[in-house]
């Protein structure tokens, strides 16, 4: 049994959906995402193969592609967040350890704390809310910066989190740090949190068999340049994301369509920024805000209809 707060979410975000038609209400689907994540895999091997047999020059170019697959996992274990799934199935385990995993994420972790950014966006209680300083060119790109560690970070937790499953003492600081809580009550017997803690011993333990394989087989200098500087870049692109999708101008009080449209932005919605920077139309953020479980290859369609049906609104 996954415990989760989808159906919160949806009951939480007080939009009029009714007028949108619903053949624009297109749901993820498992094989779709399953078909996505390999062919950004494929990207991937063809990547590190080409390091192997390529002048290194090409490095720093080949770096950066992985690093959007990377970013595209992402995208793809959030298509995966937002439906209301009660068991993960062989297919679900499959999209999680082989697009969660890698960036070092569990599906309920993720779960955790971005349907409650969605349920409190720009509120206090938003996991990602920032200060309306955090628009200023110097402070934006500190934080990009800082976000290189986001993947270590996260393994981090994966280990934390492990140990938070055995001792309970450890579940609030691991909810607190580790999942972004903001809501201020005792979450040590929280079944949710208790579930993601429980995933990360599996992560915990992928993580080992992996890091020690490639090291054993393949060496640091493998590990540190195939995956490691990957990996940084992959937490700047995100970093650079979560900025760009929201204007932090103080914290709001409703969850009007109104006020999402207002603090919610569109960015890099095609070319090569949008490869790198917003893959999978993460970029179409304001209608996915508006309609968080529909799926990441119907949003274009959905952002035509609100733009031609609410223009004094949603204004391109």
């Amino acid at each position: 049994m996954e415990y989760h707060i989808v159906e919160d979410l949806e009951k939480a975000i007080v939009i009029t959906k009714s007028k949108t038609p619903k053949g624009l209400l297109v749901k993820p689907s498992i094989d779709k995402l399953l078909k996505d994540m390999f062919i950004d895999w494929s990207i991937v091997i063809a990547c590190w193969c080409s390091l192997l047999l390529v002048n290194n020059g090409l490095y720093p170019i080949v770096t950066l592609v992985i690093a959007s697959r990377f970013h595209s996992f992402g995208v793809i274990l959030h298509d995966l967040t937002h439906m209301p799934l009660k068991t993960k199935t062989v297919k679900i385990r499959v999209l999680e350890v082989l697009a969660g995993y890698p960036i070092a994420t569990t599906l309920n972790a993720m779960r955790y704390h971005h349907l409650r950014h969605h349920k409190d966006s720009c509120m206090l209680t938003d996991p990602y809310f920032k200060t309306p300083s955090s628009n200023n060119s110097v402070p934006f790109f500190l934080n990009i910066v800082k976000s290189s560690i986001l993947i270590p970070f996260w393994l981090i937790r994966c280990l934390y989190g492990s140990f938070a499953f055995y001792f309970p003492f450890l579940r609030q600081s691991y909810a607190l740090v580790f999942l972004q809580d903001k809501s201020g009550n005792d979450l040590t017997n929280s079944k949710e949190v208790v579930q993601c803690a429980k995933e990360d011993i599996f992560q915990l333990l992928f993580f080992i068999f992996i890091f020690s394989s490639v090291l054993f087989f393949l060496g640091f200098k493998i590990l540190f340049f195939y995956y490691i500087i990957p990996a940084l870049l992959t937490g700047c692109f995100s970093g650079y994301r979560v900025f760009k999708e929201h204007s932090y101008t103080g914290p709001v009080h409703d969850r009007k369509i109104k006020t999402i449209i207002q603090t919610t932005e569109d960015h890099n919605l095609s070319g090569i920024t949008q490869f790198f920077l917003a893959p999978r139309n993460i970029g179409y953020h304001i209608v996915h805000h508006i309609h968080p479980q529909v799926a990441w290859y119907a949003l274009p369609k959905l952002r035509k209809w609100y733009l031609k049906n609410y223009p004094e609104l949603y204004k391109s």
